[in-house]
């Protein structure tokens, strides 16, 4: 982060937000780190698609399906979690196709690794 912006942050938030937001721009970017990027771009397409804007839907899909293909590129996610993804891989090239248990399930998946990711890095800790 330039010096410019880190002052604009500054005076807009707190110093330890600050510092956390600097930290989080050093952090690796593990499986974790994907997995826990899926859910925000889930979240896009169902805003978009519901909002009747398909091509920024099909826009946050494609993206959806890049941070799936980062995550399988780590030698740590086991067979079964493969399975796993391929199945919501499936379910967000038929987003539009989905009906309301499917879509549910879909828009919960990632839950699990943004919290465990903002527990890892305590971002969700004062």
């Amino acid at each position: 982060m330039e010096n410019a912006e880190i002052k604009i942050l500054r005076e807009k938030m707190p110093i330890n937000d600050v510092k956390k937001m600097a930290a989080f721009k050093m952090l690796e970017k593990d499986s974790l780190f994907y997995m826990a990027n899926l859910s925000p771009e889930i979240g896009r397409i169902f805003r978009a698609h519901d909002s009747g804007k398909k091509e920024i839907a099909d826009q946050a899909r494609d993206r959806a399906l890049s941070v799936i293909d980062s995550v399988l590129k780590f030698p740590d996610v086991p067979p079964a979690g493969r399975e796993e993804w391929s199945v919501i891989r499936n379910f967000i090239l038929g987003y539009d196709k989905l009906d309301s248990y499917s879509r549910t399930i879909l828009e919960k998946f990632g839950l699990p690794f943004s919290m465990k990711f903002m527990s890892k890095y305590n971002f969700n800790k004062a």
